[in-house]
């Protein structure tokens, strides 16, 4: 065997690699295929969820005959199509019965030939709330995941084994639907939620009842009375409220771990405290509650001289405390220990209506109302003189005394020469004595011919209460020797001016006649 030169050799190589790559240089350029691919929507759904299968890629299948699988398992009538841009549409629903799970869908080219998969979960029937735990009245969200889709689903709360709530929902076509209540009355603890439906699928979560209380009012003061309403207790025996140490109260549960207590403010000290509640099983709330300055009064209304008590708690201890009426101090009293005091005044004498009593301790300032009566005294009847009776000058007027509750009592009287009082002569105010004597300065020009005095008389009491006028009574004045005082000042004064005129004319004519002998 002849054996080749090593030049040669490398020649022979060197020219089989040139026409190589000219060859592959002037042969044409041919694309490269992408391998087909599929994807699900949705990803993951129930029993009944209508899924969508999209496809590229699948130049290769134009017109084969293509199947969908789940796992291993044909879906048959799933309305495969490869349009000639080679993309793939294809529709089906999740199998009833099927298991939750990972599964794989396929398409594939007879049975066995897999050309493109994708990933698809089964969902299991779960609960999914917004809140996992609260107090009754909370408002939650249930989401229902799972079901089977398009079809009822029954929505329970239960306390115990007693379902509260049912409400019924209709899935959508993931398998989906969901409902909100508010947490109904139920006891502290966990409180089941479930749902089901007619193909036994069924899910159940747990919320926690938180206990809670309210108080009305939650600022008060001694004596008054306060109520505590509880929920999501334990559904047992009694609830206890504590304020400063003490119990105040007990009151039953009822079976949905309610309650209702109520009591009054003790006598304590004003501040802010916490009422501390706890049932028999060591559930515990705590609520604050503030204790305020008051003061009360015995009487709300009444007349002058009525003996008003007045009572505060709350005040600052072993301290002065102010008492004023209508803004004018009547009293000072020192508190005792715990902040409280009484004292006992009559109302002085002031006007009808709403007057402030007020209690200050440089600190607290409190205040309360009381009504002054407002019921006018009764009307006066005139005694004397009579109607048309005729008197002398300085008369004597008399009339019937009244009662009124509001002292003091005192009168006005009033005389007139006309009947309507429009020209008075005459009037007298706070008469004290149902009787009044005109003095000298008073006297009353006799009457002329066909003219008459009228007078009437009324009532005011000691809040200012102003009773009605007594029928206008008339009478005349005679003509009487005995002259007024004043009608004896004005005949005085005219016999002066007499006498001054007189002397005036008896010295002028005397320096006339004087003036006439000079010139003689």
């Amino acid at each position: 065997m002849t054996l080749m030169k090593p030049n040669l050799r490398l020649s022979i190589i060197c020219h089989v690699i040139v026409v190589a790559v000219v060859l592959g240089a002037m042969m044409p350029v041919l694309p490269v295929l992408a391998a087909p691919t599929i994807t699900a929507s949705p990803s993951s759904g129930a029993c009944g969820t209508k899924v969508m299968l999209t496809g590229t890629s699948f130049y290769s299948y134009i017109g084969d005959e293509l199947s969908v699988f789940l796992n291993d398992i044909e879906i048959r009538n799933s309305g495969i199509t490869v349009s000639a841009a080679g993309a793939l549409q294809a529709t089906f629903i999740i199998p009833v019965y099927t298991s939750p799970g990972g599964y794989v869908i396929s398409i594939r080219l007879g049975q066995n030939t897999i050309v493109a998969q994708c990933l698809f979960t089964v969902s299991a029937p779960k609960i999914v709330l917004d809140k996992w735990e609260g107090i009754v009245g909370t408002e939650i969200k249930v989401s229902c995941r799972g079901f089977t889709a398009e079809k009822e689903v029954t929505i329970q709360y239960y306390s115990g084994d007693s379902a509260i709530i049912t409400d019924k929902k209709i899935t959508n076509n993931s398998g989906e639907c969901t409902d909100e209540f508010e947490i109904p009355a139920s006891p502290a603890g966990a409180n089941k939620i479930v749902a089901y439906n007619a193909r036994n699928e069924r899910a159940e979560v747990d919320f926690i009842v938180i206990p809670s209380v309210t108080i009305n009012p939650a600022i008060g003061a001694v004596g008054d009375l306060v109520t505590i309403i509880g929920t999501g207790f334990a559904p047992v025996g009694e609830a206890g409220v504590s304020l400063y140490g003490r119990k105040v109260a007990y009151a039953q549960i009822y079976k949905m771990g309610s309650f209702c207590a109520t009591f009054y403010v003790p006598a304590i000290k004003a501040g802010n405290y916490t009422i501390q509640i706890e049932d028999p099983q060591k559930n515990m709330k705590w609520i604050d509650f503030t204790v305020d300055a008051r003061i009360t009064l015995d009487k709300t209304a009444g007349e002058v001289d009525t003996t008003l008590k007045v009572e505060g708690t709350g005040f600052e201890a072993d301290d002065l405390v102010s008492i004023q009426y209508d803004l004018q101090e009547i009293a000072r009293v020192v508190t005792d220990d715990i902040g409280a005091f009484s004292y006992s005044f009559d109302v002085p004498v002031s006007t009808a209506g709403l007057h402030i009593i007020i209690a200050d301790d440089g600190f607290n300032i409190r205040q309360a109302t009381f009504t002054m009566e407002s019921e006018a005294p009764l009307t006066p009847k005139t005694s004397f003189p009579k109607n048309n009776a005729k008197v002398e000058s300085m008369v004597s007027l008399d009339w019937e005394s009244v009662y009124d509750p509001s002292q003091p009592l005192t009168y006005t009287l009033q005389i007139a020469r006309t009947s309507d009082f429009s020209h008075l002569v005459l009037e007298k105010t706070g008469l004290t004595e149902s009787r009044y004597t005109l003095s000298e300065a008073e006297a009353l020009m006799p009457n002329r011919k066909f003219t008459s005095y009228y007078w009437r008389v009324r009532a005011t009491d000691g809040a200012s209460n102003v009773g009605d006028w007594s029928e206008a009574t008339t009478f005349r004045v005679n003509p009487t020797t005995t002259l007024p005082v004043w009608a004896k000042y004005l005949i005085g004064t005219v016999g002066v001016l007499i006498i001054i005129l007189a002397i005036y004319r008896v010295r002028k004519a005397a320096y006339v006649v004087s003036k006439d002998k000079a010139k003689s």
